[in-house]
């Protein structure tokens, strides 16, 4: 592959990291010590400063919008016909991995240079884009800056979305210095195109170099805050107690057992994972007052998805009179399953033919700003095998060689477009 690829995601990998080291293959990552770049922080200014730098380099014009998503462009020949966008994001999960987000963008950055240097006439313009915040942790809210482009959430509400310390997001992307002074509009992109690791195991188990996202699962947040009654544990006696970590593990089990038995019965591809619990006071001899929940539904097919989330809901609901507490229940914006364009997959398609490598027709579990563009573009992704299905961990990877076979396909996938 080219080392300036290979380098740039190396580089963006020290970013965020504690220590800042260099990650070159799979046996150098630590199990605990990943990379840290949550929406709006100083690890995610720098990475967006190196990105803006490499996309400066590659002779494309930067422009950066009101939510801090980053535009590069790359002009064509025939100026009258619509853009194609291509990109990811930059920020992670905490104790995230170095390939998420990351590939997308200096991947697109990196299609881009090869089109230059293979004296390739675009017909329509190419833009790299940076989304603001698409992981969810930073500002209570993923797909963030997507959103706010594609209309899904007015541009207010969006920039007034608080972090855990407090602040906007508004205040975060002045403080980053990504706060821009426009309004960036999609009249005129016709296509969006988006590398991405699958952060799954089918394509690695399989053996297959790339995939073809087909349909985008939707996702359904449930933010659950449970009021018990703290106390001494070795005071009060069991039946005398209101528990609220005892609640909250009846939730957890009946998410895990009930998102079971759907697939069972379905076929689904439905998911329920309760991934976060933060426990009030969270001391060995204290019954827990308080717990924060949050909890992650997903699927392809929307009546399942809602199915699942009512019946939790419901299941929440009927607690409080066993356990004597009270339960909040608090549900962010959803993103609906999102099938993607049917043109843009055949053109991967028909790209991936072309230069001799093997794909796979499959669904994404993970969300992505995809989905938001193809509510308004015509949108497709290409993914590239995790090894050993990880990803949102530390011991995410993806191997040089898929690497270079994704960038090829997406290289002339954007060539083949821009024909169109």
């Amino acid at each position: 592959m080219a080392n300036r690829l290979k380098e740039d995601l190396v580089e963006a990998g020290k970013i965020g990291r504690e220590p800042e080291r260099r990650v070159e293959q799979y046996d150098h990552l630590e199990p605990e010590r990943g990379v840290n770049r949550l929406a709006c922080t100083e690890a995610n200014r720098k990475l967006r400063d190196y990105a803006v730098m490499r996309m400066k380099e590659a002779g494309l014009e930067v422009k950066i919008d009101k939510i801090g998503n980053i535009f590069a462009r790359k002009e064509g020949i025939k100026t009258s016909t619509g853009s194609i966008m291509c990109g990811s994001h930059l920020d992670s999960v905490p104790n995230g991995g170095q390939f998420d987000g990351c590939l997308g963008v200096f991947g697109a950055i990196e299609a881009i240079r090869r089109m230059t240097e293979d004296s390739f006439d675009n017909e329509r313009p190419v833009e790299v884009v940076v989304f603001t915040g698409e992981e969810g942790p930073a500002f209570g809210m993923s797909l963030l800056g997507s959103s706010a482009l594609v209309g899904k959430i007015n541009m207010a509400e969006a920039l007034g979305k608080n972090n855990t310390a407090g602040q906007t997001l508004d205040e975060a992307l002045r403080e980053i210095n990504y706060k821009g002074d426009f309004t960036r509009t999609l009249e005129d992109v016709e296509y969006m195109v988006e590398l991405h690791i699958e952060q799954g195991p089918v394509l690695h188990k399989e053996n297959i170099p790339i995939g073809i996202v087909e349909n985008i699962a939707g996702i359904t947040w449930l933010m659950v805050t449970i009021k018990g009654e703290g106390n001494h544990a070795g005071t009060t006696p069991m039946k005398m107690r209101k528990d609220a970590l005892v609640t909250a593990s009846e939730i957890v089990s009946f998410v895990n057992r009930r998102a079971n038995e759907i697939v069972d019965k379905l076929g689904s591809v439905t998911v329920g994972t309760v991934g976060k619990l933060n426990v009030f006071p969270n001391g060995t001899n204290s019954i827990p007052a308080k717990v924060e929940m949050g909890i992650d539904i997903r699927d392809v097919v929307k009546e399942n998805m809602d199915s699942l989330k009512s019946e939790v809901v419901k299941f929440i609901n009927g607690l409080g009179g066993k356990y004597g507490v009270d339960a909040e229940i608090q549900m962010p914006p959803l993103h609906f399953p999102t099938p993607l364009s049917a043109e843009v997959v055949n053109i991967i398609e028909q790209s991936a033919k072309q230069v001799g490598i093997q794909t796979k027709r499959m669904n994404s579990g993970a969300g992505h700003d995809s989905q938001n563009m193809a509510e308004k573009v015509k949108t497709g992704m290409i993914f590239v095998p995790s090894v050993n299905g990880i990803s949102h961990s530390p011991m995410e990877w993806t191997e040089w060689e898929d690497i270079e076979t994704g960038v090829h396909v997406l290289t002339q996938t954007l060539k083949n477009l821009s024909k169109t």
